[in-house]
């Protein structure tokens, strides 16, 4: 006996019907980012063959210390699509930020990311925000008045078609 099917959620759906319909199929990213989907992204960048983390890190290690020189301290950090921010410490060590947001779409993993950095960091206001940054997302009140430096890794980024990526750095 099969199992009651349950109706699709209807952004889903459209998600789908379009993106398939593109030039160059896809299916975008947010769909994927429950727990579980995070848990395998994060298990992916460590594999040899992904190769982005490795490299961003490396970059990160390398201009931490040029990004402080040119952004100066005290700015709040909001990071797009934070995932588990095991890169975010090299920046918040250089920069010194009078808080850090990050914003993901997996919120329960997006909180355990939080905690695990407050953990690091036990001085640094960390105010996560769960939501889809490709759409308006409002700010924790708490920075509203700091400088803010974005922080929006290329492997994020990656995860978007072209065209939406275009629109989304246009926007910003």
């Amino acid at each position: 006996m099969d199992a009651p099917r349950t109706p699709a959620d209807p952004a889903f759906r459209a998600d789908v019907l379009a993106g398939l319909s593109a030039p160059i199929p896809a299916v975008p990213a947010r769909w994927l980012y429950d727990r579980r989907g995070s848990e395998l992204f994060e298990q992916i960048t460590e594999l040899p063959e992904y190769y982005p983390t490795r490299t961003e890190r490396a970059l990160l290690e390398a201009h931490a210390g040029d990004v402080a020189r040119i952004t100066g301290k005290g700015d709040a950090v909001i990071e797009f699509g934070s995932g588990s921010s095991t890169k975010t410490p090299i920046l918040l060590r250089a920069v010194e930020p009078s808080a850090y947001v990050p914003i993901d779409i997996s919120g329960a993993f997006l909180r355990d990311s939080a905690a695990a950095l407050q953990e690091q960091f036990p001085g640094l206001p960390i105010y996560p925000v769960e939501g889809d940054f490709t759409k308006p997302i409002a700010l924790p009140q708490e920075v509203a008045k700091v400088g803010k430096l974005g922080f929006f890794p290329g492997s994020t980024i990656g995860n978007l078609v072209a065209r939406t990526a275009l629109d989304l750095l246009r926007a910003m």
